[in-house]
């Protein structure tokens, strides 16, 4: 067996032992540590020099630091009742409507997930409509259309802003794309995506959303803010982000330069009113990411030089390029779409940063193909991302448990549907942006 063989035979054993245990996480094992056991094996058997971990540092350090602003940025939000509010105003402002309060909540799903997140939106937000409707709706089937439509936006639209997902950012700082331009061109995607994933969960459980509720039941909104200082600062800090988005991207900052010292600024206003220690809210933010991204990374990186990968890698390549048509493009968006969904958005964002690094000038239009791919792609299955998996551990923290086979009987038509009409807002915009 010659050393290329060898090597190739190691990777591939390595990828799919590293993919087995991030998908089902045996034991409850840490993400981060299946990655970053996998990382230090690939690089003690030479399957990647030492010298190559400053450039995946580079293509990942950016995003998970964003990821970890804007979780405790959400945390700090969440302490003293922000999100809380938000969602008994919109439920009182519903006035009963099960309809209405459904497309409120998916709105409210929406801006949390474009502003603070996919993860920080599931996180967040999920426990919180969980103990709304528990208040609201005492059968749980009558709570389940709320909670699988919510639960799916979080992804599927997570495609507005480059922080708006972990992916976004990963691809959008290997194509030195700004903010700006990405909000232009992802705007009527995610805008097609949102109408189209809310209509498909709507019929699939309209009888059960036309049934009404009691509004008499639920708190004053008031009255779950424990600080109204901290509120009107909430509101400041989330308008001081977008800005800050806008105005870092013409000067090329990083991402996480901007929601870094926002997310700091509120954890400390938070401490300082008494609210929650801004030690708890350290300890509690997912520094973990940073270790699976890189570990991730490392493994990928090891399957792609020994070839592991090359059935994926060549005609992704071919689709990427410069000359390649619309129909090319949009199948690069696809492709990452089913890997997604069959191993982990991750993993397949990485694998596509790969091929991008390998063309001089990729085609713009399959650039944000795959972004839509990794983003709503993985919707197709339950272990498709991390938001799926936190998404069916919260329900299961609630007294609802979702099997992985119920999972993907509810959402694969959706998925399907919401990714090809987001794909034609794509082409609209390509049309349109070009």
């Amino acid at each position: 067996m010659g050393l290329q063989t060898l090597h190739m035979a190691i990777a591939s054993i390595l990828l799919i032992a590293v993919l087995l245990c991030v998908v089902l996480r045996p034991r409850g094992l840490n993400v981060a540590w299946s990655a970053s056991v996998g990382a230090v094996i690939a690089m003690v058997l030479g399957l990647v020099p030492i010298t190559a971990l400053r450039t995946i540092f580079n293509d990942t350090w950016d995003a998970s630091a964003t990821l970890i602003a804007l979780f405790l940025l959400s945390q700090a939000l969440d302490a003293h009742g922000f999100f809380a509010w938000a969602a008994l105003y919109l439920a009182r402002i519903a006035r009963g409507s099960g309809w209405l309060l459904y497309i409120l909540i998916l709105v409210l799903t929406l801006a949390t997930a474009a502003l603070l997140a996919n993860d920080g939106a599931v996180l967040i937000l999920i426990p919180i409509f969980a103990t709304l409707l528990l208040k609201i709706y005492k059968a749980e089937t009558l709570r389940l259309p709320f909670l699988f439509a919510a639960g799916f936006l979080a992804d599927a639209t997570s495609t507005l802003f480059v922080p708006s997902n972990l992916t976004n950012i990963i691809i959008v700082d290997a194509s030195r794309l700004n903010f700006t331009t990405f909000a232009q061109w992802m705007a009527l995607p995610t805008l097609l995506a949102a109408i189209t994933a809310g209509c498909c969960f709507g019929v699939r459980f309209h009888r059960l959303l036309g049934k009404n509720y009691d509004t008499s039941m639920l708190e004053q909104p008031d009255a779950v803010l424990q600080d109204r200082l901290l509120f009107w600062a909430s509101w400041a800090a989330l308008s001081l982000l977008v800005i800050g988005y806008i105005i870092g991207s013409q000067f090329h900052l990083p991402i996480s330069s901007i929601a870094g010292p926002i997310a700091f600024t509120m954890v400390l206003l938070v401490h300082v009113r008494q609210i929650r220690s801004a030690r708890s809210l350290l300890l509690a933010a997912p520094w973990s990411i940073l270790l699976y991204a890189l570990g991730m990374f490392v493994v990928i990186t090891a399957a792609y030089q020994a070839h592991v990968l090359s059935f994926l890698t060549i005609p992704l390549r071919a689709f990427v390029m410069p000359t390649a048509d619309v129909v090319g493009a949009l199948l690069s968006g696809s492709i990452v779409a089913f890997l997604s969904a069959a191993t982990n958005n991750l993993p397949t964002t990485l694998i596509g940063v790969l091929v991008l690094h390998g063309v001089a000038r990729p085609n713009l239009l399959a650039i944000y193909a795959m972004v839509l791919g990794v983003d709503i792609g993985p919707k197709f299955t339950a272990f498709g991302s991390l938001a799926t998996l936190l998404w069916l551990d919260i329900l299961r923290r609630n007294g609802i448990r979702i099997s992985w086979l119920r999972y993907f009987y509810e959402n694969w038509w959706i998925t399907l549907v919401t990714l090809g009409m987001s794909f034609v807002g794509l082409v609209v915009s390509y049309v349109l942006f070009k």
